[in-house]
């Protein structure tokens, strides 16, 4: 059954995996399944669920809405907890904020928190359809776990909520006595980064970030980059150092 088995479809499942168990699937996924995927009753399907590593499992019809998985091989254990990556941002329009979320997730950052500026353009976020875009991203690039998404919070309440003793590395652009991000990561395994919005920080909030720990101000370069250039930029730097 488990021959070739990267070539199966791969599905999370926010359920226990264990050998024979069956897992319900929702009929948003049954007809994805059966309609867009094309599969058919005992066609094979990878499961994970962020705990109990990668499974194989077969498909089958429960009516014309529902289906289920039969719960069949361990194909991969699960890993240890990846290093924390947390990635702060101030909300911008949905499609640049779609390949924001995709790629993030690509590049292991493991929590997003949206983050409310006085220069912050979408001052409202989708919870919903930005957990359904980091499963699908952690379902396409075959990631062992699910980020987590944090509630909006204002930039001045996140000192509050921090208890890790990492720094935030806070980018600001046009600040040329701030140290390069890049200096900054050697020998760190867990990582912060706040990127602002397009507009880019207030002189004001630029002074609460200089002054007010954890944030530690940086530099990403010479050149203005947009919010998710950003971002994605300095998740880079993180995993590559």
């Amino acid at each position: 059954m488990t021959t070739d088995f990267k070539k199966w479809p791969r599905l999370f499942l926010d359920a226990a995996l264990t050998a024979g168990a069956e897992a319900p699937l929702s009929p948003d996924q049954t007809h994805y399944f059966k309609t867009v995927m094309r599969r058919k009753d005992g066609d094979c399907v990878r499961v994970f669920n962020g705990r109990d590593g990668e499974w194989a499992s077969t498909f089958h019809s429960i009516g014309k809405r529902d289906g289920a998985l039969h719960i069949a091989d361990l194909l991969i254990p699960q890993t240890p907890a990846p290093a924390p990556a947390h990635l702060f941002f101030a909300p911008i329009k949905k499609a640049r904020m779609d390949m924001l979320i995709e790629k993030a997730v690509e590049l292991g950052v493991t929590d997003l928190h949206p983050v409310l500026t006085r220069n912050t353009e979408v001052r409202d976020v989708n919870d919903e359809r930005l957990r359904a875009q980091m499963i699908e991203a952690s379902e396409q690039c075959e990631r062992m776990d699910i980020p987590t998404l944090h509630p909006l919070i204002a930039l001045d309440r996140v000192p509050g909520i921090w208890s890790d003793d990492t720094p935030i590395f806070a980018a600001l652009e046009r600040q040329g006595d701030t140290p390069d991000l890049q200096t900054l990561l050697s020998n760190r395994s867990s990582f912060a980064i706040l990127i602002g919005p397009e507009g880019g920080f207030t002189a004001e909030e630029a002074t609460i970030l200089r002054k007010t720990a954890p944030f530690t101000p940086v530099s990403l370069g010479s050149s203005i980059l947009r919010s998710e250039t950003a971002a994605l930029y300095g998740l880079s730097l993180w995993r590559g150092r």
